[in-house]
């Protein structure tokens, strides 16, 4: 799959431990139903390799990311926030399965490119492997795909 596009829409996560697999999940709906966005835009399954293996191989084309993930956001399971890089603290999120941190390479590119995080407070994040999001992140899918279009249309118009 090539990444050279100009606006890349990513869910993050690990499908093996519950809620965590949030974005790879609204990812696999997009795919599933032919839902389209406007302008040249890329939909990638990131699970949890996408700060090493996408992050970290940036394309001259690219101009806007959307980080599609879970994060501590003290509030409500399925409260969705969209954030700015900026908003999300090395403590709180974004460390892949290694124990390294997403934002390292995110924060290589955000002078050159638009970021942008939508992130859903989790219900359900087990120690151990348990396949499938809560009902309550499932429903939060198709709203989330909403957003997506809001803040994709937005930054275009940047």
């Amino acid at each position: 799959m090539s990444y050279n596009h100009e606006n890349l829409i990513v869910g993050c996560g690990n499908i093996l431990y519950g809620d965590d697999g949030f974005g790879p999940e609204v990812i696999k709906h997009i795919k599933e139903n032919n839902i389209t966005f406007n302008g040249d835009t890329c939909v990638i399954d990131g699970a949890t390799s996408a700060p090493h293996y996408i992050f970290t191989l940036p394309q001259e084309k690219w101009k806007n990311i959307i980080i599609v993930d879970i994060a501590s956001l003290n509030t409500t399971p399925g409260t969705i926030k969209t954030l700015n890089l900026d908003q999300v603290h090395e403590e709180e999120r974004y460390m892949d399965v290694h124990g390294l941190s997403a934002t390292y390479p995110l924060h290589d590119l955000k002078d050159k490119i638009n970021i942008k995080i939508i992130a859903i407070q989790p219900e359900n994040v087990p120690d151990e492997m348990e396949i499938g999001l809560s009902n309550t992140l499932t429903e939060k899918i198709p709203q989330t795909i909403d957003i997506i279009h809001e803040v994709l249309d937005s930054m275009l118009q940047e």
